[in-house]
């Protein structure tokens, strides 16, 4: 796992890792310093922004919705300026439809709720997968807590990098035990934004109700223990038929891209 080299120790970061060094196929592996995953960037500190600049980011691929952006913005305060292909989304339909879904069991909860993201964030996905195809890198994609939306792009990535299961599995778990989760969203304007934000009002009433205990990290995995992102790629593979065909029909990624996207991202052992 090498997680010593792939977790990025940004003070003002939550979850951020690089991709690289993972078995893939053909005997390749995926090359280091080509893509980074994380949580939220609002809380990066002047010297991580160095470190950032160092890295002379090529595309940006922020999958936060109107409404996690305007509690945690994230100007790009690095000189070099990355291309932006993360499409903004209406965030209140995807919390009102959660939580009215609690009552069904984390397994049902998830699997909608990926699905939902494989819906709305097709349009991403798609500017993110064609710019590692056309080697504009490094890049950096992330959400607020880097695991739900982020680990599902990663996961479909590493899919079709030909990457291992289990590994795959490995890497979406690391989450957990890597996200800091007082950098994932400015607390303060979750109070000042209560009354006009749907993420700030939801959060509010959680905090009201439980404390903050509602931040910490909890396992990704479902009553037996199997990872959410396996419920995330059968929820895929119910709507779409296969994850060939939403790669494909979703992303524009066929044979010939997929194909593309590995020359890019490969390299021998």
């Amino acid at each position: 796992m090498d997680l010593e080299r792939r977790h990025i120790r940004l003070a003002g970061s939550s979850n951020f890792r690089d991709i690289g060094g993972y078995p893939a196929a053909d005997g390749m592996k995926i090359k280091w310093g080509r893509v980074y995953r994380s949580g939220s960037l609002w809380g990066l500190t002047a010297f991580d922004w160095e470190w950032v600049e160092r890295q002379q980011i090529a595309v940006l691929c922020d999958l936060r919705s109107d409404a996690e952006r305007e509690v945690a913005p994230t100007p790009w305060r690095a000189p070099t300026q990355p291309r932006q292909v993360g499409k903004v989304y209406d965030g209140a339909m995807l919390f009102e439809r959660r939580k009215a879904q609690k009552a069904a069991g984390i397994g049902a909860i998830e699997s909608d709720l990926y699905v939902q993201f494989a819906h709305i964030l097709a349009p991403s996905f798609r500017g993110f997968f064609e710019a590692l195809r056309d080697g504009d890198a490094p890049a950096v994609i992330h959400c607020t807590a880097g695991q739900d939306r982020t680990g599902l792009a990663i996961g479909l990535l590493l899919g079709v990098l030909g990457v291992d299961r289990a590994i795959i599995h490995a890497d979406y778990l690391l989450s957990t035990d890597l996200r800091v989760p007082e950098n994932e969203l400015d607390r303060t304007k979750l109070t000042e934004l209560a009354d006009s934000n749907v993420l700030a009002a939801y959060y509010s009433t959680l905090i009201a109700r439980h404390g903050p205990s509602i931040f910490q990290p909890k396992r990704l995995v479902d009553a037996e223990g199997n990872p959410l992102i396996e419920i995330a790629i059968a929820g895929i593979v119910n709507q779409w038929g296969s994850v060939s065909r939403y790669m494909e029909a979703e992303l524009g990624m066929g044979p010939a891209q997929i194909a593309k996207l590995r020359e890019q991202m490969l390299e021998p052992v």
